[in-house]
């Protein structure tokens, strides 16, 4: 097993280091060829409020561990809305330009409709199991770009004043960055504390400033992206006034911090959910009945340790390649397409992956004619109304 290891960190929005600490926790995790140990802790600027990991992962440890990444599998669609960054994306079209994603995966349905905007497409993606033309936003050429886009990687960058750098440097003079990350505002309401790979937390003022040091000008700013937990940004590289610190005072401290302390009630009780679940499936098992727990997911780490699964219960995943990731519990994952029978005769489905829910409901109906609903299911990650909190 590979461990991440820490180093201090300095916050990037005012560039102080009187941080208040707020919360530590460990995630193990199976990547294309290692499995990791991942130690994670937020901590928030006590001058401005940004939200951040520090101390926070070592670059090059970090950097190894994105490449070990796997990507994305397209048997369950993935959990965001081409349509939403598609009508972002017409407003600033350039039939003649170039248009680069940042973290754009395997070349998909987005992609697909984006070819009639752009002259030309290139996407970046620093995991080595995805084929990408390139592997860092350094490997753009300098004033080549008319478009530059990147959705819920910003997040995972523990240089981002840096990051943005480059991005600035790829653009043409009047060159557009679309960005979207995760709202720290929302975190009262769901359980993305919980995403150890988040090593920043923003805010739509702290991102705008750490944006304008590197000299993007903030110009569209949207609650209403490709996924529901996040804001949009969108930036144009031009010549700025002098840009004025962000200080971001107290108030925003205490926000943030609040923020914060809102989702780790959500973590609580998600907590206690994992509980009930162990005990509802520890009394299920001793009856031989079915049940299905459907997804590799940290939610599902979680509900494993210190637990031993009955043996009527089988754990499933779409994506083939993490059959051998549960191998140190002494569990073999299966494919679902293999599990139809034991999914068909289940009376309790746990879906560990609640963005996918609605995909994995659809696909059970459709394979099996069989649709699960009220008590035989539990949906890890969510709400007391089965709303996603992921």
């Amino acid at each position: 097993m590979l461990e991440i290891s820490l180093e201090p960190r300095a916050c990037e929005c005012c560039g102080g280091n009187d941080l208040e600490p707020v919360w530590s926790n460990q995630s193990i995790v199976t990547r294309a060829t290692n499995t990791w140990k991942f130690p994670f802790n937020v901590a928030v600027c006590r001058t401005c409020g940004f939200c951040f990991a520090s101390p926070g992962p070592k670059r090059d440890d970090l950097a190894r561990y994105h490449a070990d990444g796997l990507a994305g599998h397209k048997e369950i669609g993935l959990p965001y809305s081409v349509d939403a960054r598609m009508a972002v994306l017409e407003r600033y079209s350039a039939p003649d330009g170039v248009f680069a994603e940042i973290g754009g995966d395997q070349p998909g349905e987005f992609h697909r409709r984006c070819s009639p905007l752009f002259g030309k497409q290139l996407v970046v993606e620093i995991s080595e199991d995805t084929p990408a033309e390139l592997r860092s936003v350094h490997d753009l050429p300098e004033n080549s770009v008319d478009v530059l886009a990147h959705y819920d990687v910003l997040e995972h960058v523990s240089e981002v004043t840096e990051f943005l750098v480059a991005c600035c440097r790829a653009l043409r003079p009047g060159g557009v960055m679309i960005c979207e990350v995760p709202d720290l505002r929302l975190y009262p309401r769901n359980l993305l504390l919980l995403e150890f790979e988040h090593v920043n937390h923003f805010s739509a003022a702290t991102l705008n400033a750490i944006a304008e040091k590197a000299g993007l000008k903030l110009i569209e700013l949207g609650h209403i992206c490709s996924r529901p937990y996040g804001f949009l940004s969108v930036f144009r590289k031009e010549a700025l006034d002098v840009v004025v610190p962000h200080t971001g005072g107290r108030c925003e401290s205490i926000d943030a911090l609040a923020c914060v302390r809102g989702g780790l009630e959500q973590i609580r009780r998600a907590e206690l959910q994992i509980e009930i679940v162990r005990q509802q499936l520890a009394i299920m098992g001793k009856s031989g009945k079915k049940v299905t727990l459907w997804a590799v997911t940290d939610f599902l780490r979680r509900l494993l340790a210190g637990f031993t699964l009955p043996e009527s219960v089988t754990v499933v995943d779409s994506d083939p390649r993490r059959q051998n990731h549960l191998e140190n519990d002494g569990l073999r994952v299966l494919e679902p397409k293999n599990s139809i029978e034991h999914i068909k005769n289940s009376e309790l489905l746990v879906i560990c992956a609640p963005r996918y829910k609605a995909e994995i409901i659809e696909w059970i109906r459709q394979q099996t004619g069989k649709t699960f609903s009220g008590s035989e299911l539990v949906v890890l990650g969510s709400g007391p109304s089965g709303e996603t909190l992921t």
